[in-house]
C-alpha cells in the first residue's frame, strides 16, 4: 500500500530497482567512487551495466589481499548507507545530498573501526581519527 515513485528519487533518470539502486545510479556510482578513493582502496567503482556479482568479483580481484577486509566492510557498509538515505528521501521528504551521504558513511566507518572492524582500521585515513 505504500507510493512507489516512478523514478529513483537519487537520480531521477531511471526506474528504481535494487540493481540501479546499488551499483547502476549516478549518485550512487559517485558515492562508491568518493568511499573507495578516499580509503584508498583500489577496486573499481561498479560499473553501469555491472551485476552485484560482476562487481564483486572484479574488486575482489584488484584488491590486494592485505586490504581485502577492508572491502568486503565497505561492500556492505556503503550499500546499506545507500539504502538508509534512499529511505530518508521517500519517508522523510530528505532531498538526495551525496556530500551528506558520503560524510555519513565516513562517520560510520570510523565507528564500525572503533568497534573492531580491523580492515577498516588499516584503510582509515589518520585525518578520521579512530582512536
Amino acid at each position: 500500500g505504500l507510493q512507489h515513485h516512478p523514478r529513483c528519487l537519487l537520480c531521477d533518470q531511471e526506474p528504481e530497482t535494487i540493481r540501479h539502486l546499488m551499483l547502476a545510479c549516478p549518485f550512487t556510482r559517485q558515492t562508491w567512487h568518493e568511499i573507495l578513493s578516499c580509503l584508498r582502496l583500489p577496486a573499481p567503482a561498479p560499473e553501469h551495466d555491472d551485476s552485484l556479482m560482476d562487481w564483486w568479483l572484479r574488486a575482489k580481484e584488484s584488491t590486494p589481499p592485505a586490504l581485502r577486509k577492508a572491502l568486503k566492510s565497505v561492500a556492505l557498509l556503503v550499500p546499506w548507507m545507500i539504502w538508509k538515505h534512499r529511505n530518508a528521501c521517500v519517508f522523510d521528504h530528505v532531498s538526495p545530498s551525496l556530500n551528506e551521504l558520503v560524510d555519513r558513511i565516513k562517520d560510520k566507518a570510523r565507528c564500525w573501526a572503533k568497534a573492531g572492524a580491523q580492515g577498516l582500521r588499516v584503510v582509515l585515513p589518520s585525518s578520521w581519527d579512530v582512536h
